[in-house]
Formats: C-alpha cells, sequence, structure tokens
C-alpha cells in the first residue's frame, strides 16, 4: 500500500487530540475525585443497570483488570454499587447509587462541553461526518488489533 509522506502523521495528531481532550476533562471532573479514565464507567452503568462486570469489559476494549481496578474504586467513592447476582453467583451486576445517579447529568454535561471546545471551529454540518470518521478509524484499530488474537 502506498502512502503519502504525512499519512503518519494522524497517530501524531490522535495522540495530541486525546491527551489534551483528557486533561480538560481531568480538570473538570477532579472537583468529584474522577478522571477521564473513570467517568466512562458512569455512563454506561446509567445506561444499563444491573450490567454485569463482564459486560463492561466488553464494552470498554479495555484489559479487565483495568475495569475491575476502575469499579471498585468507583464503589469507594459511593458512585457505583456491586452486587453479586442472585441467578449466577460467579457474576457481578454493577448499579449507579444516588450519589451516582446524582452525578450522572455533570458528567454529560462536562463531557459536552469538552468536546463543543474540541468541535468549536468545525461547522456544525462537518461535524457529524468527522466524529463518523473519527469512530470508524476506532473501530479499525480495534478490529486490526483484535482481529488475530484468536489465531495466535
Amino acid at each position: 500500500m502506498v502512502t503519502g509522506n504525512n499519512d503518519s502523521d494522524i497517530l501524531k495528531w490522535l495522540s495530541i487530540t486525546t491527551r489534551y481532550a483528557r486533561i480538560a476533562l481531568d480538570r473538570r471532573l477532579q472537583p468529584y475525585r474522577l478522571n477521564a479514565s473513570m467517568y466512562y464507567y458512569i455512563l454506561r452503568i446509567h445506561e444499563r443497570p444491573k450490567m454485569t462486570q463482564d459486560k463492561l469489559i466488553s464494552l470498554t476494549y479495555l484489559n479487565p483488570s483495568n475495569v475491575t481496578r476502575a469499579v471498585n474504586q468507583l464503589v469507594n467513592l459511593g458512585y457505583v454499587r456491586k452486587r453479586q447476582s442472585k441467578t449466577d453467583k460467579r457474576v457481578y451486576e454493577l448499579s449507579l447509587t444516588k450519589k451516582g445517579e446524582t452525578l450522572y447529568p455533570k458528567i454529560v454535561m462536562l463531557r459536552q462541553e469538552v468536546a463543543d471546545n474540541l468541535l468549536m471551529d468545525i461547522t456544525p454540518e462537518h461535524r457529524d461526518g468527522l466524529v463518523a470518521e473519527i469512530r470508524q478509524l476506532a473501530l479499525q484499530a480495534v478490529h486490526n488489533e483484535t482481529s488475530g488474537i484468536d489465531n495466535e
């Protein structure tokens, strides 16, 4: 495959974008003792109460130990409740506490602020296409790195 001289710059610019978006999220989430690595779990658990920890792992594309560590931190902060399933004692179900439910709309608002600041100079008609293209890049990266795992 022939690529242009600047094609690899995509890695540089995605990295810079991610780093500074995380810094902005970290700053906004700090009063809640959260960071950019943890807020996502609150969003997903709110969307699917009683979600199992295994399901949360499959949604995040992260190492199971990272998810377990983050969930335990959220439990310790009082945002998440972790209960053993009544039907399968090997499975833990996750749900937000009242404190977590109260925090949820604040996280949604903070996340939107960061996204709006990031996309400030992009016209509204170009935003949807840009986000769709970046999503496709992310999914392709996941596919590229996970499709061969079973075959090795």
